[in-house]
């Protein structure tokens, strides 16, 4: 009944809103439906529609330049024809780039919201080389750049500027075909020497949605169906080269093929299923090189393009860090690393070899709309990976990982004004025939979520979420004493741990109210809460339960161009944490600047500053424990993007009073000596030390919270270069070498975690560590991905690829950057070359 009202009165709103707004909408010309060839008489047959406004940099002043577009139709494709004058066409920058592949030039696009929902949309973009570019837009203001679409472009330039023919098969947009479509509608147009976007209609910066914002292109009839089904099928030979380590189970040289398919089918105008068979990413970058010293997992992108694609319809984000959001789905958990492989015995005369990831049987989707409903369900299957073992010349197998379904749905009820109510379901089942007890059988979590809009620019959000982990006792006792929740801490009153368990709940939620519009000031106050036994990681990341927080973001700004800015903006932000017992874990706050300058370059920086903090994870299991206030400064530099050298920087520092010191400078290049060429090398350097960084538990003689001082130096290198040879083949290459060498010493244990003074939290412990382990350390690592990419014809890719790895920790401890780089390379690498051949087919 609540559920009920809440809607009939956002409904009754939502119509309100959409009559005001319908008063000032804009509409095009008209499209024209047309039979047989499109040559320029039929084109000048079409009216055409200006009345292009400036985006940037003077929201809603007249463009410098005129643009005009045309649209017309047929049974299979949308046609718009795109007109963009210019004053002095010599000066029109353009690049040779990848497909996708922004660049600082002029570009023409076309937005298309088919369901005419103000909240999605499709957008195809090209600039003056022919160049493509693909969006997908979702949730008014957010878009996701993996969307890929199969549609062609062709673009000419003469003394007048330069125009651009954009032919979009109906097949590529999702709508309800009938005799009189309505679709959204708008036309971007960017010019690089002025860094100018003027928009039909104008996309005001400062309103409180980006698709909302869209025309209206009425009239089309589109009764016909169309083509429903897209098919990929592909091949992939690889062959890798590695060194054995003198271990009889892994081959120097290992050659494989497979097969798999992509399929995506039209099952009503506005469902699209989407699946994979046997899916192979090996064109995939390689994830960086890091070293975690936190009790935390590393969090990593999702760069694999089946999941990529369409993320967002299934985005339920609980943690977000300017706009980088973690939540309930966490796709890498499908096709992960066998957990098993940690646990597998090892010593004299024992070989052990595991596969590098979990094989991927099959995943599908299900994305779209029905009525006002945005739903989105995904199902994907993992078989079980084993381990062979080698034992006294013995071989055997052990289960590393069991086969895994993966199941999660989500659903949102959209209202005219923006407003929506959504929820979400998630499922993991392990089978129980691998014997891998340590994993959770079953792990369950749902949710729901709003956005009620009011005021036009006011939001009101929030969510509310469940999870549920089941499995044999030691499953649920391994998940009580991870890092995500410590039950088995001394000093922990609000939970305890419990071996006999055979489940662990909890729940999380949120609310928060915002002013999302607005040329001046915009806000967000929240608060959220997640209990101790809250856990969705088996298909979600989280890094902790156990929290309560609070934050208040205010934000000062003006996109109005004077004499030295072309838009500004500060920020004050503050934050707070508790944990369930009541411990303070952190209370913060930062103010931070940023300008655009009139001659485009870039620059920002800020204050962070936090009072003393309280660690509950630092033992690792152990008691919390005190660590002084931080205090940070930070500052960045971009010139001009346009220009053919840009150059940057990154720099920050800081310390808490505590022997706890870092810094961090990150300068980097991009270099186009050439259109179609673009060098991309960038460093990153950081120096760190930690007057207390946890080591070791020991137990022996007692409890022992082994610390010490560490002084640790990270540089990393990254490379990239983009070669373009046509619109439809280029070449990638991506290098890092990578070192991080840290040394310890000074050894200490903890005494008293919640004294305030630093000396008498720790006392001198003598640590006598056996060779094999001592905790310096010394990581280097250069990973490459090299690919040659064919869109030999559309939809239809080749990819050429290698990848090479190397990893040497030989010597511990110390950093002497004239050693340690070229002892990266004195090792033998891991080899991988792949060839990958998908053909699209359109049925």
């Amino acid at each position: 009944m609540i559920l009920g009202a809440l809607a009939l009165a956002l409904s009754t709103a939502a119509a309100a809103d959409a009559r005001v707004d319908a008063v000032a909408l804009s509409t095009a010309s008209g499209a024209v439906r047309v039979a047989g060839e499109l040559t320029a008489e039929v084109w000048d047959s079409v009216p055409p529609t200006g009345g292009f406004m400036q985006r940037e940099p003077s929201d809603g002043a007249a463009p410098s330049q005129r643009t005009e577009f045309r649209v017309a139709y047929d049974v299979s494709t949308l046609f718009v024809k795109v007109r963009a004058f210019d004053t002095e066409p010599e000066k029109i920058i353009t690049y040779l780039t990848r497909r996708d592949s922004d660049s600082p030039g002029d570009w023409l696009r076309v937005l298309i919201d088919s369901y005419h929902d103000k909240r999605t949309a499709y957008e195809f973009g090209v600039n003056p080389s022919g160049v493509k570019m693909d969006r997908y837009w979702f949730n008014d203001n957010n878009r996701d750049d993996s969307w890929d679409a199969v549609w062609d472009v062709s673009v000419s330039r003469d003394a007048a500027g330069w125009s651009a023919e954009f032919r979009i098969p109906f097949s590529q947009l999702r709508f309800n075909p009938s005799q009189t479509n309505t679709f959204g509608l708008a036309v971007s147009r960017d010019i690089g020497r002025l860094k100018e976007t003027s928009t039909w209609p104008l996309l005001s910066r400062s309103a409180n949605g980006y698709v909302s914002s869209f025309g209206e292109l009425g009239g089309l009839s589109m009764g016909a169906s169309v083509k429903r089904l897209e098919l990929v099928p592909y091949m992939v030979t690889n062959l890798t080269r590695q060194p054995t380590d003198g271990n009889p189970l892994i081959k120097r040289t290992d050659p494989g093929a497979a097969l798999g398919m992509d399929v995506k089918y039209a099952l009503t105008s506005g469902l699209t299923f989407t699946g994979t068979v046997n899916p192979d990413f090996g064109q995939v970058e390689a994830d960086p090189a890091v070293v975690n010293l936190t009790a935390f997992e590393t969090f990593f992108s999702e760069r694999r393009p089946f999941f990529v694609e369409g993320s967002g319809t299934f985005n339920f984000g609980l943690d977000c860090d300017d706009g980088a959001c973690t939540g309930l789905f966490y796709s890498r958990r499908i096709g992960r690393s066998p957990q098993g492989t940690d646990d597998l015995v090892s010593g004299d005369n024992i070989y052990t070899a595991s596969p590098v990831n979990t094989s991927i049987l099959g995943a599908g989707k299900l994305t779209g709309r029905v009525g006002r409903y945005s739903i989105g369900v995904m199902q994907a299957f993992t078989q079980e990976e084993d381990a062979r073992v080698l034992t006294a010349g013995i071989s055997s197998r052990a289960a590393v990982e069991p086969s895994t379904s993966y199941t999660v749905g989500r659903v949102r009820r959209e209202f005219a004004n923006q407003s929506s109510i959504g929820g979400m379901l998630t499922a993991t089942k392990r089978s129980a025939a691998s014997g891998l007890t340590f994993l959770p059988r079953t792990a369950v979590t749902s949710g729901v979520d709003w956005d009620l809009r009011f005021k036009t620019r006011y939001s009101l959000t929030g969510y509310l979420v469940g999870s549920d982990v089941r499995g044999e006792p030691a499953a649920i006792e391994r998940l009580q004493e991870n890092s995500r929740h410590y039950f088995q801490r001394p000093d922990l009153t609000s939970a305890s741990l419990d071996v006999t368990r055979t489940s662990l709940t909890g729940s999380a939620g949120s609310v928060g109210i915002s002013k999302i519009g607005g040329k001046y000031v915009r806000f967000n106050s929240n608060v959220a809460f997640k209990t101790p036994g809250l856990d969705f990681n088996d298909i979600g990341f989280m890094r902790r339960a156990d929290q309560r927080t609070m934050g208040n973001w205010l934000q000062l700004r003006s996109d109005t161009p004077n004499k030295w800015f072309r838009s500004r903006m500060i920020n004050f932000n503050q934050y707070a944490g508790w944990n369930f017992d009541g411990d303070r874990l952190f209370s913060s706050g930062n103010v931070n600047a940023h300008a655009t300058l009139v001659n485009s370059w870039e620059s920002g920086g800020g204050y962070n500053f936090s009072a003393r903090e309280f660690d509950d994870r630092a033992t690792r299991g152990g008691p919390g424990v005190y660590s002084g206030g931080f205090r940070i400064v930070w500052h960045y530099l971009q010139t001009d993007p346009r220009r053919r050298l840009k150059l940057g920087y990154f720099v920050g520092g800081g310390g808490n009073g505590e022997g706890q010191t870092f810094a961090d400078f990150n300068p980097s290049v991009t270099y186009r000596p050439l259109p179609a060429l673009t060098l991309s090398p960038g460093v990153r350097v950081s120096k760190n030390t930690f007057g207390a960084q946890w080591v070791t538990n020991l137990t022996e003689g007692g409890n022992h919270y082994v610390f010490g001082e560490l002084d640790q130096t990270t540089v990393a290198m990254t490379m990239r270069l983009d070669y373009t040879l046509t619109r439809n083949l280029s070449l990638q290459l991506y290098a890092e070498p990578f070192v991080s060498a840290g040394d310890y010493g000074a050894f200490k244990e903890l005494v008293n975690g919640r004294s305030p003074e630093f000396d008498r939290r720790y006392a001198p412990f003598a640590y006598n560590f056996a060779p094999d382990d001592n905790p310096s350390f010394n990581t280097k690592s250069f990973r490459t991905t090299n690919v040659l990419r064919w869109e030999y014809k559309p939809g239809s890719t080749l990819f050429v690829v290698w990848q090479q790895a190397r990893q040497n920790d030989a010597v511990p401890g110390g950093f002497r950057f004239g050693r340690d780089v070229p002892d990266i390379f004195g090792v033998p690498p891991r080899n991988t070359f792949l060839v990958k051949l998908a053909y699209w087919m359109n049925y």
